[in-house]
């Protein structure tokens, strides 16, 4: 059965994990414990994040200051926004990769990214030297220039305001390749077009769009399945994108052991979590790419469901499967030993492969263990409330797995700890629809 089909079948399309349903009653004046009230559209504002330009500038000025780094320019925008930036840092033998915003209204992971990275440049101590002498870190801080700065009439006030979109600003032409993919569209109505950029990937790496053909098929004329290695990899990506080839490139020549992706999501509940009172806000979903040795372990699929390739990835074997797993326990554990708190609320992201993904498309290159963060509601949301809590979030996060992964002491982490936390739970009406993946 294609998985298109299966997943209409069994409702499972709305949500990648716990109920799929808005919470009843509730209206875009939402609050949940734990959460942030999104109020009124005319309350967005975007004064807490580096805006492209101030990007640049920040990357550049630690570059200058510090001997550690390298800087490079990776590409234009598609969109001519902005561009996308790389640094690196460290001389370890252990390589580790980390993209932050492919969906220009999830800008929380850039301001991680950057405070990481001025802290490993210019930073001193022993937990600064350990990580440098251990690992080498590439970071791309912004995938997506073009939507971290978009702008449009959010409020119907005549007057457009940066409030940032998921795409890149890219319009598609018939000679890009046999049919518009279904990742390309125009959001909101009326402004151009471009590409969710986390659909766009590859697990081909030197894909070729404009000989689709040779290698796959099209489906309802909107999606692309390519054959590869055996398998048949619904809606597989097309690197449409400038910015997803220049990923792409970064990511093999830095030939990373872990890949870390930081995303944002709806708002969702913590499943049981309210006991009397209402349920707590989920501040962090993650997941985990992993592969056949888990199969038993899908959300989604009952174990002896075939094509294995829509329950689990199936280039990535055991050791890399718990590797991913350990990697996400890990984030889950930390922020769980500040006690009951709004940091103490951690929820899993329900995983199927996604083959267009940064993930699912990249990871089995080089046996790379993978992690998809998933902090609550986009920029387009909510601005930037609950800016300080989302941002802790990733620090803790970010500063734990390079510990660990440093010391070594990720080894440790018992992998079922991961199935443990539980699925997202209901979702919280997101003011422009929920996003349903990653």
């Amino acid at each position: 059965m294609d998985r298109r089909t299966f997943l209409k079948l069994t409702g499972l399309t709305t949500l990648a994990g716990g109920a799929t349903t808005t919470v009843a009653g509730q209206n875009d004046d939402v609050y949940r414990p734990g959460g942030p009230r999104r109020g009124s559209p005319q309350a967005i504002n975007l004064n807490a994040f580096h805006d492209n330009e101030q990007l640049a500038a920040a990357l550049q000025q630690i570059h200058r200051q510090s001997d550690r780094t390298s800087l490079r320019a990776l590409t234009e925008s598609a969109g001519g926004a902005g561009t996308v930036w790389e640094m690196q840092v460290g001389e370890g033998d252990t390589n580790v990769h980390i993209i932050t915003q492919i969906h220009g209204d999830e800008a929380s992971g850039t301001e991680v990214a950057l405070k990481l990275l001025r802290k490993l440049a210019l930073g001193n101590g022993r937990q600064v030297d350990r990580i440098l002498d251990e690992i080498t870190l590439t970071v791309i801080p912004r995938v997506n220039p073009d939507g971290a700065v978009f702008a449009y009439d959010y409020d119907d006030d005549g007057r457009e305001e940066i409030v940032g979109r998921r795409t890149n600003t890219q319009p598609w032409s018939p000679s890009d390749s046999t049919y518009e993919p279904y990742y390309h569209y125009s959001s909101p109505s009326g402004t151009p077009s471009g590409y969710d950029m986390n659909r766009d990937f590859s697990i081909v790496t030197d894909f070729d769009a404009p000989d689709d053909e040779d290698q796959g098929s099209w489906f309802a004329n909107r999606f692309f399945d390519l054959e590869y290695e055996g398998y048949t990899l619904f809606s597989s990506g097309l690197r449409l994108t400038p910015e997803v080839r220049a990923v792409t490139r970064s990511y093999l020549e830095a030939d990373p052991d872990y890949a870390i992706t930081h995303h944002h999501r709806g708002g969702n509940l913590v499943p049981d979590s309210g006991g009397k009172g209402p349920q707590k806000q989920s501040l962090l979903a993650i997941m985990a790419a992993f592969g056949p040795a888990y199969r038993d372990r899908s959300l989604f699929y009952p174990p002896d469901y075939e094509p294995i390739q829509q329950a689990v990835n199936p280039f990535l074997d055991e050791a890399t499967s718990t590797r991913s797993l350990q990697l996400n326990a890990l984030v889950a554990n930390a922020l769980a030993e500040k006690g009951n708190s709004v940091f103490d609320s951690t929820t899993r992201y329900g995983y199927f492969p996604l083959w267009g993904s940064y993930l699912d498309a990249l990871t089995p290159q080089t046996n790379a263990a993978g992690m998809l963060y998933e902090t609550s509601f986009q920029t387009d949301q909510i601005g930037q409330k609950a800016f300080g809590r989302y941002l802790q979030a990733t620090v803790v996060g970010f500063d734990v797995t390079l510990e660990a992964i440093a010391d070594g002491s990720i080894a440790d982490v018992d992998p079922e700890d991961y199935f443990d936390y539980p699925p997202m739970g209901e979702s919280i009406s997101p003011a422009r629809g929920e996003r349903l993946r990653p």
